[in-house]
């Protein structure tokens, strides 16, 4: 009998069900502090299938010592947290959880593009301390029958689509092959390059993996291409965006908004100032009570079908 080990300690009672009834024993960790690299090597070598999150680290070196077959099950969409090593040998198997939290992601994005357009944050602020809307920095703006750019074409992108198109938005696109998304092609959806996209658009959401490919793919030169007035929105990963370019661009031009969902710990000091044109949340989109639970289920799910043909 394989047997597995959650890091999770509050793992969804139908997801360990599935993994139960596919045949595995199923032990589950009873402390909320998560596991450090000692410990998580330990419980590699341990056991057969290992259930993590985004936080848990697989270096390279970690493989070594390994000689039997492994499933790292991690409840996430993104990867970039495991080495490209592992991808690379036929003794790992790598499950994650793609679909599950992008209607939650979707509508974390739409919470920024609105916060920050309609200044909540700031008109709460005066609210509270006694002011009234005369003490607004600006005022705020519609989105309806605004442009949006949107940064990718993958599962998340096409969730924004669908909200985008309940503002009458008007909607670009880019993506490496637009020749592969003819159901968008088929709506009416303009793909430009991406500098088209910064350029012309009111409104722009990041919406793809951080690979080789990606990393700082929205650099200081890409940033200087944005209006001055638009609203940048990235719930991807931090380091496809130059953050401390991207924020000096928004001290600059007041009008300039930024919503951001990243790990914010090597950046705390640039957001220990309050700006009001800038909001961040540490990595929550896609943590909803729903998605998690969905997030679950799901690799469980896919851990029991690979099982299937293991």
């Amino acid at each position: 009998m394989l047997k597995a080990y959650s890091v999770i300690p509050d793992l969804n009672k139908d997801a360990c069900e599935i993994i139960r009834t596919a045949g595995v024993q199923l032990e589950i960790s009873n402390s909320n502090k998560r596991p450090d690299k000692k410990m998580l090597t330990k419980l590699f070598n341990k056991y057969d299938i290992l259930i993590i999150g985004a936080k848990e680290k697989f270096t390279k070196d970690m493989l070594s010592g390994i000689n039997c077959k492994k499933i790292i099950a991690t409840l996430s969409v993104g990867l970039d947290h495991i080495d490209e090593e592992y991808f690379k040998t036929d003794l790992i198997k790598i499950i994650n959880c793609p679909t599950s939290n992008v209607i939650s992601v979707a509508e974390h994005i739409f919470s920024l593009i609105l916060g920050l357009n309609k200044r909540i944050i700031e008109a709460n602020d005066i609210s509270v301390s006694g002011g009234d809307r005369t003490q607004l920095s600006i005022k705020g703006h519609d989105i309806s029958n605004t442009t949006i750019g949107v940064i990718g074409a993958g599962k998340i992108s096409r969730e924004v689509i669908k909200i985008a198109k309940a503002f009458n938005m008007r909607i670009y696109c880019n993506t490496l092959n637009p020749e592969n998304c003819n159901d968008l092609l088929e709506q009416g959806i303009k793909f430009l390059s991406l500098d088209e996209v910064l350029a012309n658009s009111d409104i722009i959401t990041v919406n793809i993996p951080l690979n080789e490919e990606t990393v700082n793919l929205i650099s200081k030169d890409k940033i200087c291409l944005i209006k001055k007035t638009a609203t940048f929105i990235n719930t991807a990963r931090a380091n496809i965006t130059d953050i401390p370019e991207l924020l000096k661009y928004a001290d600059e031009n007041p009008t300039f908004n930024v919503g951001l969902d990243i790990d914010i710990e090597e950046y705390k000091e640039l957001f220990s100032k309050k700006r009001n044109n800038v909001i961040v949340t540490p990595h929550i989109a896609g943590n909803t009570a729903e998605a998690v639970d969905r997030m679950d289920v799901e690799l469980a799910n896919n851990i029991k079908e690979y099982l299937i043909s293991y």
